[in-house]
């Protein structure tokens, strides 16, 4: 059997089609036929500028995806032909005793010192098929919908996961709470959209360009969202928008790029969580950013909270899984538009889109 596979050649040239053979799955792994593959802002940066966990070229990237089982090994019973699935992008080491990721591990994959993500470490899904090993298929974040399900959904299992991990580390941080979302890129539009399914009393979106602000608003807003510039007046906006409260409860900065901390910890005041959720990181690595805290009258005094969460665990994938499953995410077909559908082999294409200032949820068909 032949499988097409797309190797980026290097950062910032291009996919190579490429046929090569691909085995019959062995006892306890699976086949899978790749459905859709969403393009991540990782995706772009990984084109533009490469990645560190990148160790040679080419690579096979992309790690948002929904796929159909086409075979199944020996021994398999949780998955037959026919399902359709959505993985995760965050993946065990792959040893079974290992106390991270193993069998009878916590599942905090990326304390792991031999963490694994798709399309980093793991070929991604830029591929036409993938054959899944044992240990992936028991251990890993794959979760299977019901029949005749939304291709396009499940692909976006991997970045609401990531979206809901932040969302849900600390206890009722939204449900009633005011809501702040810096940026209204894919993730804040996720956060949107499960603010409102949890309860939030008032979601605030806060983005620079007006364009995706003002799309982000028509089609996810309701009578509880507020959208606001961010220009010289934002710190004294988002604080007025608030009242009758005096500061945000949660916060979720979703800009990657160091002005985005800097605004968020300018919005922080009495019982505030921040997630520090988009992390800068480049051909060179993570840049530093210093911020000086006390940690008696702020984090003690104030009740504050500094958390980070950067990909997802098997907690987020499951309630991913839940909200798209059960359809409580009603408007999330309207991340992507006519523009942002793009065939298999225009994959530079997408990924192009996806870094346009406009942009939400690029998606790849490979029907």
């Amino acid at each position: 059997m032949k499988n097409l596979i797309y190797y980026l050649d290097k950062p910032g040239g291009d996919f190579i089609p490429t046929e090569e053979a691909i085995e019959q799955p062995g006892p306890g792994e699976i086949l899978l036929r790749t459905r859709r593959t969403s393009v991540c802002q990782s995706d772009v940066v990984i084109y533009k500028h490469g990645l560190p966990r990148i160790k040679s070229w080419p690579a096979i990237i992309l790690h948002e995806t929904s796929c159909e089982v086409i075979a199944t090994g020996e021994g398999v019973r949780q998955f037959e032909v026919g399902d359709l699935v959505g993985l995760g992008c965050d993946i065990p080491c792959g040893k079974r005793g290992c106390i991270y990721c193993g069998d009878e591990g916590t599942g905090d994959w990326t304390s792991c010192p031999d963490t694994q993500a798709t399309g980093h470490e793991f070929p991604g899904f830029a591929r036409k098929y993938a054959l899944l090993p044992k240990w992936f298929v028991d251990l890993g974040p794959i979760k299977k919908f019901p029949k005749g399900f939304n291709a396009d959904q499940a692909c976006q299992l991997e970045p609401l996961a990531c979206c809901l991990e932040g969302m849900n580390r600390v206890n009722n941080c939204i449900t009633d709470r005011v809501v702040v979302l810096i940026g209204a890129g894919s993730q804040s539009t996720y956060a949107l959209q499960a603010a409102q399914a949890m309860g939030a009393r008032k979601i605030i979106v806060v983005n620079r360009g007006e364009q995706r602000l003002n799309r982000v608003i028509r089609d996810f807003g309701n009578d509880k969202t507020i959208g606001l510039r961010w220009d010289e007046h934002v710190v004294e906006n988002v604080f007025e928008a608030c009242k009758p409260f005096n500061e945000p409860h949660f916060i979720m900065m979703n800009v990657p790029h160091q002005s985005g901390y800097e605004l968020a910890t300018k919005l922080v005041g009495y019982n505030t969580v921040v997630d520090a959720h988009a992390g800068i990181k480049g051909p060179d690595g993570k840049p530093p950013f210093m911020h000086e805290l006390d940690l008696n009258n702020d984090v003690h005094y104030k009740l504050q909270c500094y958390q980070a969460t950067h990909g997802s665990s098997m907690f987020g994938i499951n309630m991913a899984h839940e909200l798209i499953s059960k359809k409580q995410l009603p408007l999330i077909n309207k991340m992507t538009n006519d523009t942002e559908k793009f065939p298999h082999h225009q994959i530079k294409e997408a990924i192009h889109r996806a870094a346009d200032s406009d942009s939400l949820k690029v998606i790849i068909d490979w029907d």
